[in-house]
């Protein structure tokens, strides 16, 4: 058994070899990583179990919560902060259960399946591991925009990206590219940054 911010983590038993694919793995108590970026600190009772899907997408919730985009992105203060995920990917459906949350006064709005050419009125655009191909391609197209780039692809703050999703010693965590953030004229909060595994 495995732990995930102190907390135990359950993976299901191997899947039976004539199976296609493997089942998403389940991370136990996996929300909180939520809430040990919404509130650091906060004690952490037993939640329900979530796909790892699910629990990116609460870190892509949490990010959206403590990132700060230019007053002049949005059309007004009540209009909604997008998120798109580039492409097919596994984490369409958790991403989709965020649509309509709020997030700093705004209604989050999800797009999914967008292609390099629709990231126009994106203000959080996620990579998945199956659009990886298309990760140069659209940080080329987003270079200097305020957009934050979320992915977990391999190497991709190095990149250029703003915030990767990693899974490592059997727990999610995450890494930021703070010259990325600049150049796209975000600012993360303290409490955020403190919980980057990349920034001591």
């Amino acid at each position: 058994m495995a732990v995930l911010h102190g907390h135990p983590v359950t993976r299901p038993a191997d899947p039976v070899s004539a199976r296609p694919a493997p089942p998403a793995r389940r991370l136990g108590t996996a929300l909180a990583l939520a809430l040990a970026i919404a509130w650091p600190g906060a004690p952490v009772h037993a939640q329900p179990t979530l796909t790892e899907a699910q629990a990116k997408a609460a870190f892509v919730l949490n990010f959206a919560r403590y990132i700060e985009w230019p007053a002049s992105v949005f059309a007004s203060p009540q209009a909604p902060l997008v998120v798109c995920l580039v492409g097919r990917d596994t984490l369409g459906p958790a991403l989709a259960a965020l649509d309509g949350r709020q997030v700093q006064g705004r209604a989050m709005k999800v797009r999914l399946r967008v292609v390099p050419d629709e990231l126009r009125g994106c203000h959080l655009v996620f990579i998945g591991e199956a659009e990886e191909r298309r990760s140069q391609t659209v940080l080329r197209a987003l270079a200097g925009q305020p957009v934050l780039t979320v992915s977990d692809t391999d190497r991709f703050t190095e990149s250029g990206g703003c915030v990767r999703i990693v899974l490592a010693e059997e727990r999610l965590q995450f890494e930021v590219n703070r010259a990325a953030l600049e150049q796209a004229q975000l600012k993360a909060s303290a409490s955020l940054l403190r919980l980057a595994r990349n920034i001591p």
